[in-house]
């Protein structure tokens, strides 16, 4: 049966189970907007003043639901705006369907106002493009498009449609949605099981694939079932293990020597749906210690020896193969081993906690906070099933150490490193996940990037409580400056006093200051009661 395309669009839009179109639109989405206005069962629009909140609710909003969401664009100028959200999707690998209205086609070689090259802008922030030139090739793009955006490694894909082209009087084919089957269990397990088994001293490298596949539990048996210390790998955008668990090691740091130090008191390591050990800083060599037998997994066949050399790769789904793997090293590694590996990690784990904790609370005082009790009052203060949605670059780093989060998808982060994200993503993953509480703890330099992403949460009315750790400088462009020789302060860098309770009264969100320590964990412990925004405004000694 034959629709007119801009009906045969929202037609594979309810196919794909999308019920919210995130978008900014201008005068080439009007006729998209026109079907939506006449359609009984049109997907909701989320409108955002901004395009960076815009990419940024979406990202959120497919973090949450587990779905690519659709993200609707105005012409060149949107694009660019959007392109930082993209950036990050990509890195993160977040499905996402993106597309842009492009100008009448009857007079674009004319180079009209707001026409330009989408294809080309869009090309290096996503998987991949399509420009969408004859009505009937649109139905099976975008299919194509929905399709891409979850095939290992997922991500954002791009179309640019002509305004002019979703007017047409003609009817275009809807192909069927086809069922991709899931990726099984890797070959090879049985091998990885022997190499595991046999080490003294195993080690678990838990990648973002495994947040992103549901692939939580089976590391966990994985883990337990031979006893091997876990860490996050460096700036970890999910939660990929437990942090309450007696095995877990903490996170990995961004530097190859870094990560080499770490690594170093392990003889075999298994590193599951990790991408290629992103550095942030560079240092000489390579990120894995010598001598260490290294297992890969992922899902994706490109990232197997992308970036070291391992003793054996596999390629399958996360899940099935972790708990294949657990499996097969319960008949390798005694019961009573595992168990004592458990046990001696656990007492180890427990008293760097404990440090860790001493110091927080030491640090507690009256505003300005110190970053080290401002990251402890957020994490103790965490109602049970909170979701947090961290973009605080330094005080992020302490946070991480503190949580004691156990559930599936209830940290989120970007490693894209476009800053602005974190306000929208709350957003968005409020959207999707309505009953879970919400926290955003977010930089003072993050959000003067995202600062518009509040008008959706006004409009939205989303019960997220946003914690803005606000010390008026660029803080972590001031440590590395200092250690690389820099004296006094770098330029550049300071932002100078900020009050941003009186930024959120203005798109209409309540605010607040944190006096002390002790009233921010308390204004945290209340996330779970708020039926629309509150920003808290934390000053932290610069």
């Amino acid at each position: 049966m034959g629709h007119r395309p801009a009906l045969a669009v929202l037609d594979i839009l309810r196919g794909e189970g999308v019920d919210r179109i995130f978008g900014n639109p201008g005068t080439t989405e009007l006729p998209f907007l026109a079907a939506l206005q006449d359609a009984d069962d049109a997907p909701e629009y989320v409108l955002g003043v901004h395009e960076g909140a815009v990419v940024s609710m979406a990202d959120g909003y497919a973090r949450g639901t587990g779905r690519p969401a659709f993200v609707s664009l105005h012409v060149a100028a949107g694009l660019a705006n959007g392109l930082i959200g993209l950036l990050n999707a990509r890195r993160s690998r977040t499905p996402l369907v993106v597309t842009a209205g492009q100008q009448d086609r009857r007079h674009l070689q004319q180079d009209p106002m707001l026409s330009g090259d989408l294809v080309g802008l869009a090309a290096s922030a996503v998987k991949a493009t399509y420009d969408i030139q004859h009505a009937r090739d649109l139905p099976l793009a975008l299919r194509r498009a929905f399709a891409l955006a979850l095939r290992p490694p997922a991500g954002p894909v791009f179309l640019s449609v002509p305004m002019d082209l979703l007017t047409e009087d003609t009817e275009v084919e809807v192909p069927p949605r086809t069922s991709t089957p899931p990726l099984g269990p890797a070959p090879g397990l049985e091998r990885a099981a022997v190499l595991l088994g046999a080490a003294a001293r195993p080690a678990i490298v838990a990648g973002d694939g495994v947040g992103r596949e549901d692939a939580f539990g089976a590391l966990v048996r994985a883990a337990e079932a031979c006893g091997a210390h876990v860490h996050h790998q460096p700036m970890a955008d999910c939660l990929d293990f437990p942090t309450t668990h007696p095995l877990y090691a903490g996170a990995l740091p961004p530097r190859h020597d870094a990560i080499r130090a770490a690594l170093s008191p392990y003889d075999t390591v298994l590193i599951a749906g990790a991408h290629a050990f992103t550095p942030h800083h560079y240092s000489p060599g390579p990120p894995l210690p010598p001598g260490l037998t290294v297992v890969q997994l992922d899902s994706d066949p490109d990232e197997i020896g992308r970036n070291f050399a391992a003793d054996a790769g596999l390629v399958g789904a996360l899940g099935p193969s972790l708990h294949r793997l657990a499996d097969l090293l319960r008949e390798q590694v005694p019961a009573h081993t595992a168990k004592g590996r458990i046990l001696r990690a656990g007492e180890h784990h427990a008293a760097e906690r404990d440090r860790a904790e001493s110091a927080a609370r030491a640090a507690y005082s009256p505003a300005p906070l110190a970053p080290w009790a401002a990251a402890h009052a957020v994490a103790r203060g965490l109602p049970p099933n909170t979701v947090v949605v961290e973009e605080a670059i330094t005080v992020g780093l302490l946070l991480r150490r503190l949580v004691r989060l156990d559930r599936p998808g209830s940290y989120t982060h970007t490693v894209g490193g476009g800053l602005g994200w974190g306000i929208g993503a709350a957003v968005g993953r409020a959207l999707a996940e309505p009953g879970r509480p919400v926290v955003a703890v977010l930089g003072d330099g993050c959000t003067l990037f995202g600062l518009q992403g509040l008008w959706s949460a006004a409009r939205q009315s989303a019960p997220v409580l946003f914690v803005v750790m606000n010390n008026g400088v660029y803080r972590t462009l001031q440590d590395t400056y200092e250690t690389m020789g820099g004296l006094g302060v770098c330029p550049g860098t300071e932002l100078g006093p900020l009050d941003f309770t009186q930024a959120a009264r203005f798109f209409g969100v309540d605010a607040v200051r944190a006096e002390s320590a002790d009233h921010l964990r308390e204004l945290v412990a209340g996330a779970g009661q708020l039926t629309g925004p509150l920003l808290v405004d934390v000053p932290v000694r610069a």
